[in-house]
């Protein structure tokens, strides 16, 4: 990762740490992302030489005051006052990153060829955490190309038990008896 992303995050982090309080930050920060994500011409808008830093901090207040951390919120506007806008999303992308790490929770995917229900959901999130040893956190996303089953992908880590897995298994164990 970027180092002034990390340096940036690993501040933010030492302050979540310091505060008790990683798995707050890590929402509201997940929060922000999404607004950014949402809004694309934001990190334009806050890295532009024709704004104001002054300016710059008064759209954020519009955009943040009393809905965020305030610790957070100062961040912003550091990386404003250090004109590092455009590292921001890179910033809070990293935080997230970090503080997952820091409270052992994996996000992950679950391919399927129909959509599963919470429950389905909640019993395949209990179940890797396990494995993983960690809470594990799945969103469903649907896969055309699945003929039937699941392939769950966290991290490194996947687990697949599709269809045309197992006929692709099936397939090399046909293989391996033919030459013996």
């Amino acid at each position: 990762m970027d180092s002034v992303a990390s340096r940036y995050a690993i501040a933010l982090l030492s302050v979540a740490r310091d505060n008790n309080q990683i798995k707050e930050y890590n929402s509201e920060v997940e929060s922000i992302i999404n607004i950014i994500l949402n809004n694309k011409g934001f990190i334009s808008l806050l890295s532009s030489y024709d704004i104001k830093t002054n300016e710059k901090k008064e759209i954020l207040n519009k955009v943040f005051k009393d809905k965020i951390n305030q610790y957070i919120l100062n961040l912003m506007y550091v990386v404003v006052d250090n004109n590092r806008c455009k590292y921001l999303l890179d910033i809070l992308k990293e935080f997230d990153r970090i503080s997952l790490n820091e409270l052992n929770v994996k996000k992950g995917i679950v391919y399927t060829t129909i959509k599963l229900t919470k429950q389905q959901i909640e019993k395949l999130n209990e179940k890797v955490s396990k494995i993983l040893k960690a809470n594990v956190f799945l969103v469903n996303e649907i896969d055309t190309k699945l003929i039937g089953g699941f392939k769950i992908v966290v991290d490194d880590y996947i687990i697949d038990d599709s269809l045309k897995y197992r006929l692709m298994n099936l397939k090399d164990e046909i293989s391996l008896k033919k030459g013996e």
